[in-house]
């Protein structure tokens, strides 16, 4: 049995939604780590970094999140396998040397991604994005997909960083947007959206995650 430990807040983009029957398939033992309690990581065979209404943006980092920076960095140092979404693809980009701005406004949509011919088929379809801060991926990754105003999901070895919440069920943001006081108007045509494509939508997570672990499991073997 392979065991994952996900890091996220306790109270806040702390769902697991379509990474769960995803964990349940492959048989992970799962772990969770809250940032409220501190950041002192198991061992485990995947790290899993979920969204945070904190930042890593230039001028934006606060020191807990200069400390999460540091301990992904070691993490993926060691070339062990790294899934970071949203906040997590920041912390990987600003652990790896990319870099990350704060926009003037938060940019939500359900939308396709602009992929690069190194984009797997998995990254195919429109995707849950959520964020105010673009990432411009680190020199070292390839890129696999972008949007207008910033690099969304690229891969340094083992460590896939993706911009789009892939874990989002429609629920899952219909809370999220109570929670974050969201008002209707901005967030009921994502929701809309979202329910129309939801099986689409949890068949592509489930795609895209097999894509992951199938490929940071052989670059692994390589490796070893």
């Amino acid at each position: 049995m392979s065991s994952v430990v996900v890091l996220s807040h306790r109270n806040v983009a702390n769902e697991l939604g379509h990474l769960e029957p995803w964990f349940e398939r492959n048989d992970f033992q799962v772990s969770r780590i809250y940032r409220e309690d501190g950041q002192v990581l198991p061992n485990s065979d995947l790290l899993v970094v979920l969204g945070s209404p904190n930042s890593v943006a230039t001028g934006h980092c606060e020191p807990p999140a200069v400390e999460e920076i540091a301990i992904v960095g070691e993490w993926v140092k060691q070339g062990r396998p790294y899934l970071g979404i949203c906040f997590g693809a920041q912390i990987l980009a600003s652990a790896l040397g990319g870099s990350v701005r704060r926009m003037p406004v938060t940019y939500r949509s359900f939308a396709p991604m602009s992929l690069t011919d190194k984009a797997p088929q998995s990254l195919n379809g429109c995707w849950p994005l959520w964020h105010e801060d673009a990432i411009t991926a680190p020199d070292t990754s390839s890129v696999l997909a972008t949007l207008p105003h910033a690099d969304t999901v690229f891969v340094h070895g083992t460590a896939w960083g993706v911009q789009p919440h892939i874990e989002f069920t429609p629920d899952a943001v219909d809370r999220l947007g109570l929670s974050m006081n969201i008002p209707s108007i901005l967030l009921d045509p994502i929701l809309q959206a979202m329910k129309d494509d939801e099986i689409g939508l949890f068949n592509r997570a489930q795609f895209l995650l097999d894509t992951f672990w199938t490929s940071v499991n052989s670059l692994s073997m390589r490796n070893n």
